[in-house]
């Protein structure tokens, strides 16, 4: 009767050890989620400004070609 006490104890610390790693485990994963979703919204910025700056160099560019053929 003393060993099952002692099982249930066991059973109980693991099954609470558990549940706190893996809760731990998923908030991990949710901000890893938002950090995420926050990096492609950064990369996205970048790669607009990127295509815009290339957009007026090309402006330029052609401007500049145009000057020097008249």
């Amino acid at each position: 009767m003393k060993t099952l006490k002692i099982y249930s104890a066991i059973a109980t610390i693991l099954i609470i050890t558990l549940s706190v790693l893996l809760y731990q485990s998923y908030t991990k994963l949710d901000t890893s989620k938002e950090t995420l979703k926050q990096k492609e919204i950064a990369l996205q910025q970048k790669a607009n400004l990127l295509k815009e700056t290339e957009e007026v160099l090309q402006q330029c560019s052609d401007r500049y070609y145009n000057e020097i053929t008249k």
